[in-house]
């Protein structure tokens, strides 16, 4: 009998215990929130967890916007996030980062993307594939579905410098989202 009223009052504190809950999102253990993009309702709307800028995302607007809104662990942090549901329909989230550096052989500037990770299914996260880097020069585009610069239609990213103004943004039917503020509020 003793056992059975401890056990019911260890049930009602942990009832009544607050919970660091932001939607489907445990902020209490979130260390790197890029870990938390392929989160499927996430995935699937976005936009009713923060607020984002879509399809296209300048340099300035990162810097103003979007650095440092989000936790990321060592190595990740000064990095950009998105979100991306390829031309191909597949869904997913990669890094990126406006290299400051001499960039390519001409000295154009670079755009590295990092950690793409897509899946062909939100629903269950079947076709899973992950690349690790692609390096991009200014006016080339990115074909996320394969993890490589390409042209045509198969361009789901275009990295632009336009009198030196840096962008990304997404063609042929393409859509990225870029978080502007923490799932941990």
């Amino acid at each position: 009998m003793m056992k059975a009223r401890l056990l019911a009052a260890a049930l009602c504190l942990a009832l009544a215990a607050p919970t660091a809950h932001a939607g489907p999102f445990d902020c209490a253990v979130v260390y790197d929130e890029f870990e938390s993009l392929m989160n499927k309702n996430f995935l699937v709307k976005p936009d009713s967890y923060v607020p984002m800028a879509w399809d296209s995302l300048s340099f300035e607007e990162y810097s103003e916007k979007q650095k440092g809104k989000l936790m990321l662990r060592p190595g990740r942090q000064g990095w950009g996030a998105a979100v991306v549901r390829t031309n191909a329909n597949a869904s997913g989230k990669f890094l990126f980062a406006f290299d400051g550096g001499p960039g390519d052989l001409r000295g154009s500037p670079l755009l590295i993307i990092r950690d793409i990770t897509l899946v062909n299914k939100v629903e269950d996260g079947s076709g899973q594939r992950i690349f690790r880097e692609v390096r991009v020069s200014a006016q080339q585009g990115v074909d996320l579905d394969q993890g490589r610069i390409d042209e045509g239609d198969a361009v789901d990213l275009l990295f632009k410098n336009v009198d030196g103004k840096l962008s990304i943004e997404s063609t042929n039917n393409a859509v990225i989202a870029f978080p502007l503020a923490s799932l941990c509020k």
